[in-house]
């Protein structure tokens, strides 16, 4: 059932507003394959945020990342609606924040999210490229850092990502660059499932983004079998030094 904007805005419940938000999401992106993220107060009624904040919107318009990177940037223009801001495309890094604290993002698996792979193999099993991989969720979740500062938010805090429609995608080890990631030991094992809706994280107001970020990419790389080891750009701390 489709909510109205006021009773979006008064849910209380995270998990009946989460279970909102995913099904309006997967109505608008019906059968693209898509990766999303998103960040959610734990208490959804500690936040009104103002719409007329400047800071609020110059914050969400140029999010952490590096130039050229892939950063959650919304593809512009950023418009203010009756929830919160939004823009217009859904096929490509679509941002959305709710004046009660939740933001989301998401992106198609294209061919920008598969850089590098030539045209005749991504149709075949599109191949997740790691600095899309790691970087979409750790600009996502410094920029949920500076909103939870900025919004003044104390309550937990809930990350939830996911891949949908990825039957047959395929995830290779370490870095681009390295030679175990172009030319793998192990048989590389294409998705079978089409939907990784991954465990919800909660965490505490004052997060590290970086830690965050790497149990977040943590479930994608287990799912694919791999271990910590695999995953590239995290150091001993699981800090990222170099994105």
């Amino acid at each position: 059932m489709k909510l109205d904007i006021a009773d979006i805005l008064e849910l209380r419940d995270p998990n009946q507003f989460l279970g909102a938000m995913q099904e309006e999401f997967q109505g608008r992106v019906g059968p693209m394959r898509c990766f999303r993220v998103t960040a959610t107060p734990s208490d959804l009624g500690e936040v009104s945020a103002s719409l007329s904040d400047s800071t609020l919107l110059g914050l969400l318009e140029k999010p952490p990342g590096r130039d050229g990177g892939w950063t959650v940037k919304p593809v512009a223009p950023l418009r203010r609606n009756a929830l919160g801001f939004e823009n217009d495309r859904t096929d490509f890094q679509h941002l959305k924040f709710i004046r009660n604290g939740h933001l989301e993002f998401w992106t198609a698996i294209d061919d920008h999210f598969c850089w590098r792979q030539d045209a005749t193999s991504f149709k075949q099993h599109p191949r997740l490229y790691p600095y899309a991989v790691v970087e979409y969720p750790l600009s996502f979740c410094r920029l949920y850092k500076e909103l939870v500062n900025l919004l003044a938010i104390t309550s937990k805090i809930i990350l939830q990502m996911q891949y949908i429609n990825v039957e047959g995608v395929v995830l290779l080890p370490f870095r681009p660059d390295s030679i175990g990631f172009m030319h793998p030991i192990d048989p590389i094992k294409p998705s079978e499932r089409g939907r990784l809706v991954f465990a919800k994280h909660v965490v505490p107001h004052d997060y590290d983004p970086d830690l965050a970020t790497l149990d977040l990419v943590e479930d994608l790389y287990f799912q694919f079998g791999y271990s910590r080891q695999h995953i590239p750009f995290f150091g001993p701390s699981g800090h990222v030094t170099e994105l």
